[in-house]
């Protein structure tokens, strides 16, 4: 009787903090113009639900729902411990990407930049810049200088392709983990310089338990996804303080003769960042590169698939292009 009697007053204690909680957060929003929303948990928000959506990968009905109940153009929510609000329809865009550094600044969920930033960085008001790239990012981004490097993009697609696609020709093909693996392995030639297949999986493995993090809750215990996410952190940033190891001995090696044909050594040898900041950097711009590269090529088969006219006439364009070519000649 005792012990039922304890767990009630606690679960009353519970209940009435919770309502408090709620209350106050209600009364401190009821003064300041804002969009509308639903009553969501604190910390936690709608986060769940978004990750359910995704895990279903119907991520769009979570869009929907609220641009119904809400505003078709814009609604609040809380998503990874944070307040965002959600523009929608064209008119939300151009005023989201007309107003970049006027009236909006990029910027990542506090819970993202404690998976991404480096261990030392935490904290650091040098952490704020990172969204921000540097000009020799810049210049390495730009298109005259991406060019140089569409006959590698080439080459790592047929050999992708002959290895992974080819010979399961007879099975089912999972377009999108394949191009996942393929924007990684792209991203880790492109941005590193690094070809090894063992280091390359080891990094891929590492970064999938990262990415796993993003939406799951903000707990730092043993054997939650967000814990597995900073353990994951820390090994990705040691293999890559280990490659500029390795390319800083070369450089000291070769001096003058070295050839800097990757942002990592273009960094090295014209950024002022230390390595912390360089790693994570590095990390940053695999990141982003990563789930927007992937996704793209799978829906673009994906509605090559739906749309037969479509595939045909692509098809038709791609061997007019084909013929123009060399027996092993790259594109360019």
């Amino acid at each position: 009787m005792d012990c039922v009697l304890t767990y009630l007053i606690y679960f009353i204690l519970f209940s009435v903090s919770l309502a408090i909680i709620l209350l106050a957060s209600r009364l401190k929003s009821s003064g300041a113009k804002l969009p509308p929303g639903l009553m969501v948990w604190p910390v936690i928000g709608e986060t769940l639900e978004f990750a359910l959506r995704a895990r279903m990968g119907k991520l769009e009905r979570f869009t929907d729902d609220r641009m119904k109940k809400l505003s078709p153009e814009i609604f609040r929510t809380s998503l990874m411990g944070e307040d965002m609000v959600v523009m929608c329809g064209a008119s939300g865009n151009k005023f989201l990407f007309s107003n970049e550094d006027k009236l909006v600044a990029s910027w990542w969920p506090s819970m993202v930049k404690k998976i991404i930033n480096s261990p030392s960085l935490l904290g650091s008001p040098s952490a704020t810049n990172l969204m921000k790239t540097s000009s020799h990012i810049d210049e390495f981004l730009k298109p005259e200088t991406l060019k140089h490097y569409v006959g590698m993009m080439d080459m790592m697609a047929r050999k992708h392709i002959d290895i992974y696609w080819s010979s399961n020709i007879n099975q089912e093909v999972k377009v999108y983990p394949l191009s996942k693996k393929y924007t990684f392995d792209l991203s880790c030639q492109f941005f590193m310089n690094v070809e090894d297949p063992k280091c390359v999986a080891k990094m891929l493995n590492e970064f999938d338990r990262l990415m796993a993090g993003f939406f799951s809750l903000p707990i730092d215990v043993p054997g939650t996804k967000f814990n597995h996410a900073i353990k994951a952190r820390n090994n990705l940033h040691k293999e890559i303080v280990e490659i500029i190891g390795k390319k800083k001995k070369e450089l000291k090696e070769k001096g003058d003769q070295w050839v800097a044909d990757d942002l990592l050594s273009q960094m090295l040898l014209k950024s002022d960042d230390d390595i912390e900041m360089i790693t994570t950097r590095i990390k940053g711009m695999m990141l982003a590169s990563h789930e927007t590269t992937s996704s793209s090529i799978t829906f673009v088969l994906k509605r090559l698939a739906e749309f037969p006219h479509v595939y045909d006439a692509v098809l038709k364009e791609q061997m007019e292009i084909a013929k123009s070519k060399g027996p092993e000649e790259l594109l360019n």
